[in-house]
């Protein structure tokens, strides 16, 4: 092969991606990676059986600890009497949502398909402020982990998490005290939306064929 092709060739192939930690963000589209597609999704809007676990847009979701119905209201707590019009458990929520309760209860995501790259999630907590801890996993090793507080429960924010490497697990407590790492947890999440990067030999194909079509142009012009 002639070795200036050779090096156009190599020199179009994406580089090894360097070693990377979990980034966490808040707040919607804060981890949605710039090149990301295979989008999933999932809003609990049909798990009004409370179903543990639960499969829905690519992901399957499950808990720990027992069902947190909101007091027997359900997930969206459209059967609370005591609620007026328009309440709802989160202001970060729109309709069902996925919950739990207990001791060291946690929430668990997981991608039932390739590895995620970026994640994100409504999240609020039984607790009157939202103290989360969350850790990351890959084929059943902890890759990262962290804590965050976001306020007053009720009110809600996105928690977003983000990682080069990739996934294939969340995991998410909501503790009573900033600085807990254990005890009664009562996490909740909604609107999750989780995303993966092209795969690094998709993105070589695509790199090969723009450089051949270039070659080919080119010989047709010296050709012409």
């Amino acid at each position: 092969m002639n070795k200036t092709l050779l090096a156009a060739l190599l020199g179009a192939l994406p580089a090894a991606p360097a070693l990377a930690s979990i980034v966490q963000t808040t707040g919607a589209g804060s981890a949605t990676p710039a090149a990301a597609h295979l989008v999933y999704a999932a809003d609990f809007e049909a798990n009004t059986a409370l179903a543990n676990p639960w499969s829905e847009g690519g992901l399957v979701f499950s808990h720990t600890g027992i069902a947190n119905d909101n007091g027997g209201c359900g997930y969206a707590g459209e059967f609370c009497v005591d609620l007026a019009a328009g309440e709802s458990y989160s202001q970060a929520f729109s309709g069902n949502y996925f919950a739990t309760a207990g001791m060291n209860a946690y929430l668990s995501i997981r991608t039932a398909a390739r590895d995620l790259n970026g994640i994100e999630f409504a999240v609020d907590s039984g607790y009157a402020s939202i103290n989360l801890m969350w850790q990351t996993w890959l084929d059943g090793a902890l890759t990262g982990n962290g804590r965050i507080s976001l306020g007053t429960g009720g009110v809600g924010d996105v928690l977003g998490l983000s990682d080069a490497l990739g996934f294939d697990e969340v995991r998410l407590y909501a503790f009573d005290s900033a600085s807990d790492t254990s005890g009664y947890s009562v996490p909740a999440i909604d609107s999750v939306r989780a995303f993966a990067l092209p795969e690094p030999g998709s993105l070589a194909l695509v790199s090969l064929a723009g450089v051949g079509l270039g070659v080919v142009r080119r010989r047709r012009r010296i050709a012409g």
